[in-house]
């Protein structure tokens, strides 16, 4: 997985594999200091149960310290009420920053 910080928030992307052990990891540590985060999963591996689990807990968190957290699912066939899915990163940008105007008015 690989971490950058962008304009006004962290994008989370897979560089090689998919490992999920590698990915909680760095969401705990994200989880000390929360920001705005965009993950973009690139494999289908996104569909396990245990994962998605996981990351409605962090996403849950991050909703309520008043910050983005939207995965990027390529196969937009992953639907999870709980979590914030987008087909392409462009459009996890463009919902990060209408969460952000609907958080300041």
């Amino acid at each position: 997985m690989r971490l950058e910080k962008r304009d006004n928030y962290y994008f989370l992307s897979e560089f090689k594999s998919f490992d999920e052990k590698i990915l909680l990891q760095k969401l705990h540590v994200l989880k000390e200091n929360p920001n705005n985060l965009i993950i973009e999963f690139k494999t289908k591996l996104i569909n396990k149960s245990t994962l998605i689990l996981s990351l409605v807990k962090y996403s849950s968190f991050w909703k309520n310290n008043h910050k983005s957290f939207i995965l990027v699912v390529g196969d937009f066939l992953f639907k999870n009420k709980k979590l914030t899915c987008v087909p392409t990163l462009d459009e996890a940008i463009d919902y990060l920053y209408m969460e952000e105007l609907e958080r300041n008015v």
